[in-house]
């Protein structure tokens, strides 16, 4: 599995959302509505929940994964935010 592609809309007078997010994988699939969120410690990403409770009252994730691939496409997200960043510099 690859990230084929990332597009980052930064979002304004939010000063937690740092974007919005969309990614195609294997360009293939894409996962829209994907916040980058900075809780003042650290830059993480968010996934879009499903507006149905399960059983338990909870509202689970659109896509369900594990944490390998949680964490690089967070790593991938956040790599790409911080070179846009520079580039506007």
């Amino acid at each position: 599995m690859k990230i084929t592609s990332i597009k980052i809309t930064k979002t304004q007078n939010n000063e937690r959302q740092l974007a919005d997010v969309s990614i195609v994988i294997d360009y293939s699939l894409l996962i829209d509505n994907i916040k980058l969120l900075d809780n003042g410690k650290k830059m993480f990403v968010a996934f879009s929940s499903s507006k149905r409770k399960n059983s338990d009252d909870t509202f689970p994730d659109v896509v369900p994964l594990n944490s390998k691939v949680r964490n690089y496409i967070e790593q991938e997200i956040i790599a790409e935010y911080q070179k846009q960043n520079e580039e506007v510099s």
